[in-house]
């Protein structure tokens, strides 16, 4: 049994180029040779073949878990250190549980409420407990909406390219209006609703050659915000595709306490409003693990033109990496559910074969290399086959994901506490590099464009008086 899964490409590690070499994996646990071979016999570690040599490369995950047990023999703060890296939980919510079968929102599959045709809307009030006294608000506002499109029209920044930076913009003009000011608990969350509107409206500008903003909003007064999402990226705003967008947007609408996720929780502990805390956490979404996962998976799978292409795509990008961009999610040994959903989803939309064959291909190039697609593979193949312009289904994460985000700052501040993490001081000694990492050199500064009438997140905000 043990054999099985230690070699089967279908049971692949939970990062799968994000193996250990034998010496990686034994100076991390601190055992003998023999001790790993034991875990691996047990199936505690699974490990997979290193090309024809006969060593073997061992999962990642599986390694640090196992680091995570010793530590947590040994005291306090090497528990506290690995709960930071995909480990224990260390704050306590009512939100979202992540379980094998996916997220669960308030004790509920998300993927069972995609299935069941409810809302992004109605998701986003049960994340909120708004119940029916609290009248939400999904109409955007103009006044940013005409912000937005003179602010991309003056080339300030291009929507395509720097999205986060745009939708940060958008959010922190919006929330200079409207949610600083808003006291009452029901009143910020009407406005909440009202933000998320504003930034799908604005989405428009992804496409090469928007319509005004302000305009198409008028025109659009009381749809929900898939429908609104698929007007403004170019979409086909037909039933069909508007109950699938709204399916994978509830999918994308939490998932637990992800980087971006913490950030808010940070901010809201700090005092910052929600405006401020939803830009800080977007703008965390530029790093490595997020924006640049996105990206990379788009560009693979739109540059998958046939069967033949796609081998050799697949072949020289894991060969490269030992990985594909967009599949085996840590939290998913096993497959992400929500990808699963996404796209079973997308093959009952159906969709021109020229567009459609290649991704399935692509799927199946990923599988013999023991890849399992995450969300972000099944959310780039929904806005794919969509026709949707070119980062969509990242923009389409970040509008779904404002919900989870907005009930985290509301936990966080009705918890009343300071998150405020403690070092352990250890004079002279490095940081514990992950074996295997390497250092990416900071991309080169350039110079800024002029500055624009927002009020810019500011770190000095979050940081004074924080003790």
């Amino acid at each position: 049994m043990h054999k099985k899964m230690q070699d089967s490409a279908e049971c692949p590690p939970a990062h799968a180029g994000d193996y250990l070499t034998r010496e990686e994996t034994l100076e991390l646990l601190q055992v003998k040779l023999q001790t790993l071979y034991a875990y691996v016999s047990r199936g505690l570690i699974r490990s997979v073949p290193q090309g024809s040599n006969g060593r073997r490369l061992y999962a990642r995950q599986d390694v640090e878990k196992m680091k995570s047990r010793a530590d947590a023999r040994s005291g306090h703060a090497p528990v506290a250190a690995a709960a930071m890296r995909w480990g224990e939980p260390i704050i306590q919510s009512t939100i979202t549980r992540i379980s094998p079968d996916g997220p669960m929102y308030r004790g509920v599959l998300a993927v069972d409420l995609a299935r069941s045709g409810i809302t992004f809307e109605e998701v986003a009030g049960l994340l909120w407990k708004t119940g029916a006294s609290v009248a939400l608000n999904w109409q955007p506002c103009q006044r940013t909406t005409r912000f937005a499109e003179a602010y991309a029209r003056n080339g300030l920044v291009d929507p395509r390219r720097e999205l986060l930076r745009y939708l940060a913009d958008i959010v922190l003009r919006f929330g200079d209006e409207h949610l600083r000011n808003a006291v009452d608990p029901g009143a910020q969350l009407a406005e909440s609703s009202r933000m998320i509107a504003t930034m799908a409206q604005c989405l428009a500008h992804l496409k090469r050659q928007p319509a005004s903003t302000s305009t198409s909003a008028q025109s659009q007064r009381g749809c929900g915000i898939a429908e609104r999402l698929l007007v403004a990226l170019g979409g086909d705003p037909s039933a069909q595709h508007v109950a699938a967008l709204d399916a994978a947007l509830v999918l994308c609408a939490d998932h637990e306490l992800a980087q971006a996720t913490f950030v808010a929780r940070i901010a809201a502990s700090a005092g910052a409003d929600i405006g401020e805390c939803i830009a800080a956490a977007v703008l965390t979404q530029t790093g490595l693990t997020s924006a640049r996962s996105y990206q990379s998976a788009e560009d693979l799978l739109r540059a998958c033109r046939t069967p033949a292409q796609t081998q050799r795509l697949f072949d020289a990008e894991y060969a490269a990496h030992r990985n594909l961009p967009g599949f085996n999610h840590p939290l998913y040994p096993d497959g992400d559910p929500r990808a699963r959903y996404l796209i079973d989803m997308v093959r009952g939309l159906g969709g021109r074969q020229s567009v459609v064959a290649p991704l399935h291909a692509a799927l199946a190039m990923a599988a013999q290399h023991g890849c399992l697609p995450s969300l972000e593979i099944g959310l780039t193949m929904l806005a794919i086959v969509m026709g949707l312009p070119r980062r969509s289904a990242y923009a389409l994460f970040i509008i779904a994901r404002c919900a989870g985000w907005i009930a985290h700052i509301i936990e966080q501040r009705e918890s009343g506490a300071l998150i405020r993490p403690r070092a352990d001081y250890s004079p002279g000694a490095q940081p514990e590099p992950r074996p295997g990492s390497q250092l990416l050199p900071l991309p080169p500064i350039t110079a800024s464009k002029p500055a624009v009438s927002v009020r810019r997140i500011t770190l000095s905000r979050f940081i004074t008086g924080n003790r």
